[in-house]
């Protein structure tokens, strides 16, 4: 059986520039780039960007797909939502595998499922 993965990143508060498209664009000649998305799935290869690092930078929502079983779906929050940390531990602590990740500027929550989770 082939491997398959499909990555999707929204970018929903604002669209993309085009120096931004320009840089996402040096990660995958294949990877279908709009203002608003990057979108690309692998039969072969993988993806050769940082999932984290364009959710801090570029994007907003980001869902990950592959055909073993892993889904990866992740939202960016203005960091002050995060900050509350009675309120993201209360929401974790009601899904499997939930992470509230602090990033410097804006935070993200990561809803993660792995095969036999």
């Amino acid at each position: 059986m082939s491997e398959y993965q499909y990555y999707d990143f929204q970018a929903i508060d604002r669209p993309l520039t085009e120096k931004e498209m320009q840089e996402l664009r040096s990660y995958s000649t294949r990877a279908r780039i709009t203002p608003t998305s990057f979108v690309n799935d692998y039969s072969w290869g993988r993806f050769k960007g940082d999932e984290d690092a364009w959710m801090e930078k570029y994007f907003d929502a980001f869902f990950y797909l592959a055909n073993w079983g892993t889904h990866v779906f992740k939202l960016r929050l203005p960091s002050r939502l995060a900050s509350r940390k009675g309120k993201m531990n209360e929401f974790g602590s009601r899904l499997n595998a939930l992470r509230a990740a602090q990033a410097r500027k804006p935070s993200f929550i990561e809803r993660l499922r792995k095969a036999g989770l």
